[in-house]
């Protein structure tokens, strides 16, 4: 079995698609603002951001199952299973027929550990590696999973936040961009009539045609008891100018219940430097 070559990218992919400094690759253009977009007044921006920021509720664990699929030159599906502590850590299995564990990835504070039960190897780095030494934690890795907008470096949209970013009507839908950006890149995320979340886009700031790095698709947002949840995530991105498709679609969720995450490393296993992850991605 060759899963290994998918782990990775599969898993990792939500941490990569908060950065592009320095990333070259490109995808088609998926949602760019319309010439008729009109911002919205102040008295009506704090309003919608409210209502945005208030469809986010509160929740302490989560524990999912679902599925993934990915399209890297082959496709693949497999059954995986996740756990969440917010703020804490991030637990992903990947279980082919849903039964035996061939892989996990944790993320704990700024740290990535990748397990290849497979071929017994490991890789334990900062999980900045994923996003070219751009800072990132849990909690935004969270965001991105389940499709809630964020401030990097302030963390989940809340009412709050409402004068730290712009909102502008688009054919009848928000955008809403963080008036702060990171060097080298900016972001937005899109959101229907509705305040369902609808995408997250990245660009790099210097690029003259403004063409998508990462883009982030979100479908069937469901109402769940920690909120609005997106259940289905669809990304597409480029990595080592090699074209990826990863789509998430999550099922019963249980949330606030007590989660066991394991982050030991067994002991007869063969650490994988990080200088290695792009050769893990492709290999055999």
């Amino acid at each position: 079995m060759k899963i290994f070559r998918y782990i990775l990218p599969v898993l990792a992919l939500a941490s990569v698609m908060t950065s592009c400094g320095s990333q070259k690759a490109a995808v088609a253009d998926t949602a760019k603002v319309s010439t008729a977009s009109v911002e919205a007044p102040a008295t009506q921006q704090v309003s919608h951001v409210a209502k945005i920021a208030n469809s986010f509720g509160a929740w302490t664990t989560l524990k999912a199952g679902g599925s993934v699929s990915i399209g890297a030159g082959k496709s693949l599906s497999s059954s995986m299973q996740m756990r969440m502590e917010r703020g804490k850590s991030i637990y992903i299995s990947v279980r082919p027929m849903g039964i035996m564990e061939v892989g996990r990835l944790i993320i704990t504070g700024d740290t990535l550990i990748v397990i290849d039960k497979l071929h017994k190897r490991y890789l334990k780095e900062d999980a900045r590696l994923l996003t070219a030494g751009i800072p990132i934690n849990v909690s935004t890795l969270q965001d991105i999973f389940l499709g809630r907008a964020f401030i990097l470096g302030k963390g989940t949209l809340n009412s709050g936040m409402a004068n730290l970013v712009s909102l502008v009507n688009v054919d009848g839908s928000y955008m809403i961009r963080p008036k702060e950006q990171f060097e080298g890149f900016e972001y937005d995320f899109k959101f229907d009539k509705n305040y369902r979340i609808k995408a997250l886009e990245v660009i790099p700031a210097s690029s003259t045609d403004k063409v998508t790095t990462y883009s982030v698709d979100y479908a069937d947002v469901k109402t769940s008891l920690a909120g609005y949840i997106a259940s289905k995530v669809n990304v597409a991105t480029k990595i080592n100018r090699q074209p990826l498709s990863l789509s998430l679609e999550y099922s019963g969720y249980t949330w606030n219940e007590e989660v066991v995450i394991d982050t030991k490393i067994p002991a007869n296993y063969t650490r994988v430097t990080g200088s290695s992850l792009l050769s893990l991605f492709s290999a055999q």
